[in-house]
């Protein structure tokens, strides 16, 4: 009877187990929160399936432990166990699908249909916590595109470089965008020292990013003028139909400074003065070392052996003015609809405390996406971006009026003051020479206030259904910048305590206006048709206003500068210019299978004269996929082999040099009784021949997908020729009024290779894998050099443009080496711890025999990231670097021996490594070595460096929340850290082998570079 009764209750407990249930839930998108309406959800291996409807909501019965698989095109697919009656599920975007929608000129196509090079960025795979702007979500991630951080200052400019060109066209939602900051100076007033670095697209949100396209081939010829440099497609999130989806991010980041230039201590400091000084005695005595003769009658050093143990470590100025950052970031966004109205609300706040005293950051941005379909054959859509940034600026960086350490900034002057002068010398702020107090510094008030409006509003017309659309677009991008500068008469300011006040206001509008037509077709069953054409008017206007006066009360600031004693100044600037287009392209399909493309842009300049004011920007591009070929049929691994090739011309202009005017000079005149005439000089004369210049793209590629897309990729090869080259320092006739003129002349070459590559290594229900890599390199160099160029014997017609040209050295005298026939003899450079110069023709003399040369662009950059989930855990690591580039490594000037024994700075580190009678193994250059001294013919190589590296640039560990709990109130939760910047690995010595450099007198001191951490909340409701 036992049995009977335990048989019984194991079958009960088994058909319980089997009972059905049903599963409710929401399938929505991981990167943005909004619903998926049509996905498919199926019981895995069984033919149960049902459908999301438009508010991404399912229902589906199956059996506790079922697997269920959930799909939707466009989407990678997912796969869990069932548990419970309520499952919601997120699903990430699929990266590079053959029906991926990439966007392009006036239209979109897929990856499978493109004939060009354009590659596509998703901002949804990047984290965005410590980013401000959507440049910073760039580094690293596409072939042929090259990111520099110009400043790591908050708000600091990157730029963007494709294929080795200067700055790119960017266009915002098909509105033509400024590709540089607008930040105002601080007048005169300011000595040169804070020409801050400001990034371009401030105004916008990286949070409302849906795509950024890079055209690096003839696809930008569409685009005509100043497209020469390629094209940045930037397209903002808008609204979907379907229930309404509440988005948050919030993020809180710890921001370090990384690895920086080290100062020497004080009783570093001491010594190595001691040290220098008494090396320049020897060295000018020929005393042993650095000559034959003993040491006699050497002069006391300044500092004895019981002041230098006593010294300690003395002041770290840098402690003095660095400090531990934070950044605050957090973004609302709202977006849904209906079939006739659909809406897209998003406000962001981004706080950022610099690691620099005196330097911040806080942006408030607002974003009104609204879609109203007016009729069956008309659709309105408006979209407002506002932006208000208030900045905090350090004055990093270096001077740019040449006045060395009197005008040094902040950084400057925190490694110039040496660590044995404390920060106060009874009760008053310490003073070294010409050099400000770092902490006094701190007093200086430097702000600027941005804001900016971004008005596109567009009307979509289906004049014939499935057939012929028109599109009108007018867009506004208004941008405002006001900068107050003041520094207090208690401040040592450029050798004076001296009150310094200036308001400066620049502000630009570009607006865009344009109008047109596309017509797709699918004719038979062979070909497909898509027209596109229009016309446009683009106007570009600047102005800016600058006030500025020294010897007013501190307390006034800026606010009275009509009280200002001194050196008042008003000044102001006006500019505008308008483009005119026309524009066209064709694309035909053929048996999907081969595709022909060609465009034609017709672009007026105003600034051109009649004749030349107008130029054609022909392209055309073909695509053939092999894949689809009968023969290639069997062949079942690979899903697409497509051979494309473009050729075409885009163009650039060099604002209003073709004319000539004129302006007020200083020399005013007193006639007529003492009335004075204001007196106007021509700074420029009229170039009616000066014409267009001109960049032929020519690109041949191989677009690849393999094992069901599994392997997809791409691989390019690229050549442009920059012709009718531009130049505005050509010499003028003998006895003109003015020493150079604008021309065009030469030709130049740009040539290279980009690859993309991107795998999905493992796919299975709990763990995912997937791997994406990118390589480019190109070669930039002369073909015709300008008329006027005259060349050094050492130089060739078509060396690369960026060429160095040096000495090369083979390490330092030693005492007692014979001295090579071949070695100067000036500026120490015989003397034991200078550089051995090479004889490379072993002729007994350096000349321009004897000179090297490099190219110092970088061999190679690249790209690498993988891509891990594990049930609810996703991990991300993304590193980016370069190998094959050089760069004189301006940071030496830092650990100049001359410049510490000259009582002028205090040094850094890097000081340790010279030669010197103490030091007899030391590397660098001894203190009696002054190259500028010397009379070389080129610079030595004693201060290029290698700039390879490879930096871990995201480090992105998440866990998605899945539970009944969870998933009764929200559609989903991600909660995350991540690491940016978390290490770099180089053999560069300084600041940073990224970080843009200046040669400036006195030596560069760049902000430095930082890692942040961050800690944060993703959830959709």
């Amino acid at each position: 009877m036992f049995l009977i009764f335990l048989v019984t209750g194991l079958l009960s407990l088994k058909v319980h187990a089997q009972q059905t249930i049903a599963v409710s839930g929401t399938v929505s998108s991981k990167d943005d929160g909004t619903v998926i309406p049509g996905a498919t959800i199926k019981i895995k291996n069984t033919a149960n399936g049902v459908a999301s409807d438009v508010s991404g909501k399912y229902t589906i019965h199956a059996t506790k432990g079922a697997v269920i698989v959930f799909s939707a095109i466009g989407y990678e697919d997912i796969q869990t166990t069932i548990t419970g009656a309520s499952l919601n599920v997120s699903l990430a975007t699929k990266q590079n699908g053959l029906n991926e929608v990439v966007v392009i000129g006036y239209g979109t196509s897929t990856r499978a249909n493109l004939t060009t090079a354009v590659v596509k960025i998703d901002p949804k795979t990047i984290p965005k916590d410590a980013n401000n702007s959507v440049e910073e979500l760039l580094f690293g991630r596409a072939a042929g595109l090259q990111v520099q951080q110009s400043s790591t200052q908050p708000g600091g400019a990157i730029n963007l470089s494709i294929r080795g060109r200067g700055a790119p066209l960017i266009v915002v939602d098909g509105v033509i965008f400024p590709n540089d900051g607008l930040e105002p100076s601080g007048g005169s007033i300011d000595a040169g020292t804070n020409g801050v670095s400001r990034g371009a697209l401030a105004g916008l949100n990286p949070s409302d990013i849906e795509s950024v396209e890079i055209l690096k081939d003839a696809s930008a010829a569409i685009y005509g003028v100043n497209a020469a440099n390629g094209v940045i497609l930037i397209t903002t999130k808008k609204g979907k139909a379907g229930k309404i989806n509440i988005n948050f991010d919030g993020s809180h980041s710890v921001v370090s400074n990384t690895g920086y230039l080290k100062p020497l201590n004080a009783s570093q400091y001491e010594s190595l003065f001691d040290t220098f000084q008494t090396d320049q005695y020897l060295g000018a005595n020929l005393m042993e070392p650095y000559g034959p003769n003993a040491p006699s009658g050497v002069p006391t050093p300044k500092y004895s052996t019981e002041q230098i143990a006593n010294a300690g470590v003395g002041t770290n100025w840098l402690d003095q003015i660095f400090r531990r950052g934070y950044i605050d970031n957090d973004n609302l966004s709202v977006n849904g609809g209906t079939d006739k109205t659909t809406y897209y609300l998003s406000t962001g706040y981004f706080n950022q405390l610099g690691t620099i005293q005196g330097s911040a950051l806080t942006k408030y941005t607002g974003r009104v996406n609204l879609s109203f379909k007016l009729a069956k054959f008309v659709t309105l859509n408006t979209n407002f971006t506002g932006s208000q940034n208030d900045y905090q600026n350090s004055s990093s960086g270096g001077q740019n009026d040449g006045s060395g350490s009197q005008g040094f900034g902040i950084v400057q002057a925190a490694l110039a003051f040496p660590a044995n002068i404390p920060v106060y010398t009874n009760g008053v702020l310490s003073q070294f020479g010409t050099t400000s107090n770092p902490v006094g510094l701190m007093q200086v008030q430097d702000h600027t206030h941005y804001h900016s409006l971004n008005t596109n509003i567009s009307a979509d017309f289906n004049l014939i259904p499935g057939a012929l659309t028109g599109r009108l677009l007018f867009g506004d991008n208004y941008e405002a910048a006001t900068r107050d500068f003041f520094v207090p008469g208690s401040v040592f300011f450029y050798q004076q305590f001296l009150s310094r006040a200036s308001l400066n206001y620049n502000d630009r509008d570009n607006q865009t206006l344009e109008a047109s037509l596309t017509y797709q077709k699918k004719v038979a069953n062979f070909l497909n048709i898509d027209l596109v054409g229009g016309a446009g008017q683009y106007i570009s206007k600047y102005s800016s206003f600058n006030a500025q006066g020294t010897g007013a009360e501190d307390g006034l600031t800026t606010t009275n500068l009509g009280a200002e004693t001194g050196n008042v100044a008003i000044t102001s600037d006006q500019t505008a210019n308008t483009t005119r287009s026309y524009f066209g392209r064709g694309t035909f399909n053929f048996l999907d299978r081969y595709i022909i493309s060609a465009s034609l842009r017709d672009d007026g300049y105003s600034l051109f004269f009649p004749n030349n004011k107008y130029a054609l920007f022909p392209a055309v591009s073909l695509g053939w996929k092999i894949n689809d070929e009968a023969f290639f049929k069997n062949i079942t691994v690979v899903d697409l082999l497509k051979l494309r090739a473009s050729i075409g011309i885009t163009g650039q202009t060099i604002g209003s040099a073709a004319y000539g005017g004129y302006s007020p000079n200083s020399d005013n005149v007193y006639l007529d009784g003492g009335t004075e005439y204001v007196t106007i000089s021509r700074y420029a004369v009229d170039n009616p021949n000066l014409t267009w210049q001109k960049t032929i793209n020519k690109n041949i590629g191989l677009d690849f997908g393999l094992f069901k897309d599994r392997i997809t990729g791409s691989v390019d090869i690229f050549r442009d020729d920059i012709t009718n080259l531009l130049s505005t320092t050509a010499p003028t006739a003998p006895l003109s009024e003015f020493f150079t003129q604008t021309i065009n002349g030469a030709h130049q070459i740009r040539q290279g290779y980009d690859i993309s590559l991107m795998s999905h290594n493992i796919t299975t229900r709990d763990f995912d894998w997937s791997t994406v890599i990118n390589a480019s390199h190109y070669l930039y160099k002369w073909d015709t050099q300008f008329p006027f160029t005259v060349l050094q014997a050492y130089q060739s017609v078509n060396d690369p443009v960026d060429e160095y040209y040096y000495f090369k050295t083979d390490g330092l005298l030693k005492p007692g080496q014979a001295v090579p026939a071949s070695q100067p003899t000036t500026g120490g450079a015989n003397l034991p711890g200078s550089p051995i110069f090479v004889d490379k023709n072993n002729d007994g003399k350096l000349d321009y025999r004897d000179v090297f040369k490099m190219n110092p662009d970088p061999k190679i950059t690249l790209g690498f990231g993988n891509n891990f989930r594990y049930k609810q855990f996703d991990l991300s690591v993304f590193f980016y670097g370069q190998f094959g580039g050089h760069a004189t490594n301006l940071n030496n000037a830092w650990g100049d021996p001359n410049a510490i024994a000259s009582g002028s700075q205090n040094g850094t580190t890097q000081a340790f490594n010279v030669y010197s009678s103490t030091n007899p193994n030391g590397t660098r250059p001894s203190v009696n070595y002054v190259e500028s001294a010397v009379g070389l013919l080129v610079p030595s190589d004693i201060n290029i460096a290698s700039t390879n590296f490879v930096r871990l640039r995201n480090l992105t560990f998440g866990y998605t929340l899945n539970s009944s709990a969870i998933n009764g109130f929200a559609k989903s939760i991600r909660v995350f850290v991540d690491a940016q910047n978390l290490f770099i690995i180089t053999n560069y010595k300084g600041a940073d082998p990224e970080v843009s450099y200046q040669n400036v007198k006195g030596g560069y001191a760049p902000y430095p570079p930082t890692r942040t951490l961050s800690v944060g909340v993703r959830a959709s409701f």
